[in-house]
């Protein structure tokens, strides 16, 4: 409900939160037999359990502790125990509060903030091995109308459809933050509606007990189902079919009832039910069943005494899960895993009872229908309703019977996400609703209609993804990258997001220079992927430095951070810091910094020198772009965040963890810091940013409970949430160019809003550098071209640009006249350089330029030389090199060199181009060796034709050919395979189950050719371009590595056409085929005269005396369907064409 007094009495006791008790890690454990555990001690058992096990294994149970923890770590109390139900109402009430004074007192002028959703709400897969969009916890379907569907997400709240799943709305964004387990809706009245509240799978939130709507989810009441401590989750809720005021819900301490539709609740039994099922016997709902984690009971009174029932059934177990079928009310299907069952990943069985739950026999334990060792995070069984026989279970996929659970095969696979049958990994909810079969996963929710042979992703437009963080690009907010829970990077860009990688995504970014280039870490960072097109494709990928990985150690923190400075340089933190140089790490800094692992790292956007970074309370400055730090400030609590000063390297702000945790501002570089934490209330501060361009210095907050604001005319931080949700904000981004503020949410996806924009009397901002593009530029002249905006109100007369190429300076001042908001495209005079990558870098001013941090721009591009028609290319001098480089950097793998290594790629005293001087190539490599520029607007028959051989790992590492004819901005594979091109028109979707070939464009080399081939293709097809670049790509992927691959003799052949001969070939006759009606066209030739013959020789039409002389009309529908030669006279000569009609 939208007013806030109504969860009053929902938090009324101290109470803690703890990781399911059912972990196990926490079996047998004395320390967790505790009433209560801080989160130290819980990370404690949790890390004491990992010492000897691979967490690494899919599935193995590791990942959602540490998103358990992550998510908690930043609500503990100063004892150190996660904060309860009341303090976080009581934050939240003060928050209103502030909302509320706010508007009455009117104080200050408080910018008004206008969030609105950004998504995902739906997504293109472009490179995920995993794609999905968000958790589900339960899917529901409104028994009176079958297009009603709703789901629960655990940190996202409750979500209804009423078009069967295509468009989905919220219906929880303005209640204290929730999770929803459990949905049921009254079958006579469609707008009651209880939930479970919270996450019982994982505990990601709140649990505050069961609520009603009476108005189809608009607005929501507490009912007599509250928890006194928050170590409670409730899971599957059930209303009696014919009596909608008896409802069961299951909860983590106890089964409970109400007979007056929820006013009040008994416990009817004791137990840990939130993890397991309750269910009405169908056809005779006076018999109820459920399980806890343990065990399972049956009530033959409707619930009002249950009896515990194990004949048959395991006699101790660690989750069990149960299903019922109309199609044979006597059957109850019980699945059962225990952790201390080794085999089958503990796996004990799937049991019937074929007598209403009196008995169970055992139908399989010994298919891994499992598959992994995570049942305590997400555990799913569901019965056909019309088929008894049909049986199905979740965990990591899911797996089906047709003979009562008997036997057991896969409908689908995880990692296969082209399938037909495909569903995210970690099954939390499978259910039939009248046939239709629904999932729940990690990914979102799924729906078959064909007993799931097929299966459709329902997910479209329910934002309820969970993210750690999110990067901006530097020029437009149309640009981002963000790291998801278990759903890898989705990447934002022309409008539409785009998972490119999988995995729990974690911290990302964007190059400063290159709005197109994303970066993107999984957990740990253990890999970084990157994206050179927006996230239309996944176009490399960097393992974590060796250093910093070891047994069970994939390097650093759950959440490695990643920072870009303004040069376009990318950082890491680990123990050490790292630089990104191609597709390496390469150690920054001199040894490790502090104790542990880097937790954030910040670079002042005055200054690429000057960065910070912190380890746990501690703050590090180095003044040498990371090399050397010193620790300058120890905090209270850990550091969660650090932000540079837009303008002024002497100031710095962190934030700090607990929920006391506080807002800090340090003017001296670290050295000492104010608290300035007036006004937030005592929730968890997870990030400060600093927005530029604005004298009143506003800075935001990202909270607990949504985002905060302040700025040098306040005393104290104001709510800056207008249309937000109340949801968790993991990370805050500013584009300044478009004035938007972007939040990252952990349940509700990426929002953004307008923020304040301050116009300044004098200010030229660069908008751009227009030229040099950033791809390869043809010829050795470069012409820079900068547009430039009046961001001020006075009208600008003069700028002066200081800019360096290559280090060397040059100096130009423009004089002219821009008026306010007016932008100009300013030529700076033209720079002779040689071949090679070099970086541009301006600075513009002018007088009394009020913002200097908008006045940088920095390009790195390719000079290329042109290319002769007809010259072959041995390589044999220094003069003969080719541009080479590897995805990301200025580094190649391609090399010039005579091989002599005694491998498969000896070059026999030759000098090629080779994949190594010796040996094997490396893993997870992207190398492009780039021709040079080619006319080939005056060429006849135009081919390209190398000599290559490889040695390559057969369908995974591979070499093609592309080429551009804009100068690099777009590549095309060159060609298909054939007998004198490409071996291999293989593609990881027609690979089949060796789901091989995941880098393959599918016209490729791979395999074995140890021969010195010629290679040759026809670029008839390129005859009119002016400026063709073609680049030789080698591609390994990330393990098994082959001597590689040798170029040799490059060359463009073709008969270059006199200009005379250019002339005649340019004449165009269309259409051809045609019914008889021909257009014939001409560049600047005087067509004198047309003939026509057939095939005989026999003249059948003769024309001249035209009235225009360039583009002539033909009417040949009188002759006969057939082949005809067309002879054209000019005033330079005359061409034949041949055309038919038809």
């Amino acid at each position: 409900m939208r007013n806030n007094y109504l969860f009053l009495l929902l938090f009324t006791t101290m109470g803690f939160t703890q990781y399911s008790p059912s972990a196990p890690w926490k079996v047998d454990n004395a320390l967790a037999k505790k009433e209560k555990l801080t989160l130290e001690e819980e990370v404690a058992l949790f890390n004491e359990y990992w010492t000897t096990r691979d967490k690494n294994v899919k599935g193995s149970g590791h990942k959602p502790f540490k998103r358990w923890e992550n998510y908690w770590k930043n609500l503990v109390n100063e004892q150190g125990y996660i904060i309860s139900p009341t303090q976080f109402y009581e934050a939240w009430q003060e928050k209103n509060n502030a909302k509320k004074n706010s508007t009455v007192n009117s104080r200050f002028s408080l910018p008004v903030s206008n969030w609105q959703p950004v998504g995902p709400l739906t997504h293109t897969n472009t490179g995920s091995w995993s794609s999905g969009q968000g958790r589900v916890n339960v899917v529901y379907q409104d028994p009176n109308n079958a297009n009603t569907l709703y789901i629960g997400a655990p940190a996202g709240g409750i979500w209804k459809s009423t078009d069967a799943g295509v468009n989905w709305t919220p219906l929880s964004d303005y209640l204290p933050q929730i999770g929803v387990s459990g949905i049921v809706v009254d079958h006579t009245n469609s707008n009651v509606i209880y939930i479970a509240t919270g996450d019982n799978d994982n505990g990601d939130s709140y649990s505050v007990g069961v609520l009603k709507s009476t108005d189809g989810g608009t607005t929501w009441n507490t009912t007599g189902l509250t928890f006194t401590t928050t170590n409670r989750t409730a899971g599957d809720i059930i209303m009696h079919p014919t009596d909608n005021s008896i409802l069961f819900c299951a909860a983590s301490n106890a089964l409970y009832k109400t007979t007056d539709g929820g006013t009040t609740w008994n416990i009817v039994r004791l137990g840990n039910f939130a993890k397991g099922s309750v269910r009405f016997k169908p056809n005779d709902p006076s018999v109820v069943y459920a399980v806890t984690n343990t065990s399972f009971y049956k009530s033959t009174n409707t619930g009002s005494t249950f009896t515990q029932v194990t004949s048959g059934l395991p006699a101790s177990s660690s989750r069990l899960r149960l299903d019922v079928t109309p199609a044979n009310p006597n059957y109850v299907y019980i699945l059962s895993h225990s952790f201390n069952e080794p085999a089958n990943n503990g796996f004990q069985g799937v049991y019937r009872s074929v007598n209403s739950g009196d008995a169970f026999t055992l139908r399989n334990n010994t298919t891994n229908v499992l598959e992994s060792n995570q049942a305590n995070y997400d555990l799913a069984l569901a019965v056909s309703d019309t088929n008894a026989e049909e049986v199905y279970t979740g965990c990591l996929n899911i797996w089906k019977s047709t003979n009562g659970g008997t036997n057991f095969t896969k409908l689908n696979n995880w990692s296969s996400p082209t399938a037909a049958a495909y569903t995210h990994a970690d099954i939390h909810f499978l259910k039939f609703y009248n046939g239709n079969f629904f999932c729940g996963s990690d990914g979102g929710v799924y729906k078959s209609t064909n007993s799931g042979t097929n299966f459709t992703d329902l997910t479209a437009t329910a934002q309820i993804s969970q993210f750690y963080r999110i990067a901006v690009s530097k020029q437009s907010s149309a640009n981002m990258v963000g790291g998801l829970q278990d759903n890898g990077g989705h990447a934002y860009s022309s409008g539409g997001w785009k998972n490119y990688y999988g995995a729990d995504g974690m911290d990302t970014a964007v190059n400063s220079n290159d709005p197109n280039a994303y970066y993107g870490f999984i957990q740990y960072g253990g890999t970084l992927y990157l994206s050179n097109n927006a996230g239309n494709s996944r176009t490399g990928s960097v393992s974590a430095p060796a250093a910093e990985t070891g047994t069970n150690d994939d390097g650093g923190n759950w959440i490695t951070p990643l920072r870009a400075n303004n040069s376009g340089e990318l950082f890491s933190g680990y123990e050490r810091l790292y630089r990104l140089n191609g597709s390496s790490w390469v150690q920054q800094s001199v040894g490790t910094i502090g104790s542990g692992n880097i937790e954030n790292i910040e670079v002042s956007p005055v200054n690429d020198d000057i960065m910070y970074v912190s380890n746990g309370a501690s703050l590090f400055l180095s003044t040498n772009r990371g090399i050397n730090f010193n620790a300058v400030y120890s905090a209270s609590s850990s550091i969660t965040s650090i932000e540079c000063h837009s303008s002024n390297s002497n100031i710095v702000y962190i934030t700090t963890s607990g929920a006391s945790g506080g807002v800090f501002v340090s003017t001296d570089t670290g050295l000492n810091f104010n608290d300035i934490t007036s006004g937030i209330p005592n929730i968890g501060k997870n990030v400060i940013v600093h927005q530029s361009q604005n004298t009143d210095n506003p800075l935001y907050v990202g909270t607990s409970l949504g985002v905060y604001y302040k700025d040098d005319t306040m005393s104290s931080w104001e709510p800056f949430d207008t249309n937000l949700p109340n949801v968790s904000v993991t990370d805050l981004e500013i584009n300044i160019n478009d004035a938007k503020l972007i939040a990252a949410t952990y349940g509700r996806g990426i929002w953004q809003t307008d923020i304040p924009v301050q116009v300044p009397n004098d200010d030229v901002k660069l908008v751009q550098i227009q030229n040099p593009v950033t791809g390869i530029n043809c010829g050795n002249n470069v012409n820079p071209e900068i547009e430039i905006q009046n961001n001020g109100l006075n009208p600008i007369t003069s700028v002066t640009f200081d800019y360096t190429i290559d280090s060397t300076p040059y100096t130009y001042t423009w004089n002219g006249n821009l008026a306010s908001s007016a932008t100009t495209v300013v030529a700076l005079p033209s720079v002779t350089i040689a071949r090679g990558t070099h970086v541009l870098s301006v600075s513009s001013s002018t007088t009394n330029d009020a913002f200097p941090d908008n006045n940088n721009g920095e390009k790195s591009f390719i000079i290329n030389d042109s290319g002769t028609i007809g010259v072959v290319n041995t390589f044999t001098n220094a003069s003969d090199e080719l541009i080479s480089y590897n995805e990301g950097s200025a580094g190649s793998q391609w090399v010039r060199v005579i091989r002599s290594d005694g491998s498969t790629m000896d070059s026999a005293g030759n000098s090629v181009y080779s994949t190594s001087a010796s040996g094997n190539y490396p893993d997870n490599t992207k190398a492009y060796l780039v021709s040079q520029c080619y006319d080939l607007s005056s060429v006849s028959n135009p081919e390209i034709r190398f000599s290559l051989k490889y040695d390559l790992e057969e369908n995974w590492d591979i070499v093609y050919v592309e080429y551009s004819t804009d100068f690099g901005g777009n590549w095309n594979v060159l060609g298909t395979s054939g007998p004198n091109w490409y071996n291999s028109n293989r593609t990881n979707a027609t690979s089949g189950t060796a789901n091989d070939c995941q880098n393959c464009p599918g016209a490729q080399w791979t395999g074995l050719n140890t021969t010195n081939t010629s290679y040759f293709y026809p670029l008839t097809a390129l005859n009119t371009e002016t400026h063709v670049i073609f680049r030789i790509v080698f591609h390994s992927d990330q393990s098994v590595n082959n001597p590689g691959a040798n170029v040799d003799n490059f060359v463009i052949n073709g008969v270059v056409l006199s200009s005379e001969t250019f002339a005649l070939e340019s004449i165009a006759v269309y259409p051809n085929p045609s019914n008889g009606l021909y257009t014939v066209s001409t560049k600047n030739q005087q067509i004198e005269a047309i003939e026509v013959y057939d095939i005989s020789g026999k003249n059948i039409l003769n024309q001249n005396n035209f009235k225009s002389s360039n583009e002539i009309m033909l009417d040949l529908t009188h002759a006969s369907n057939g082949i005809y030669f067309m002879k054209i006279s000019t005033d330079v000569g005359s061409i034949t064409k041949r055309i038919i009609k038809k």
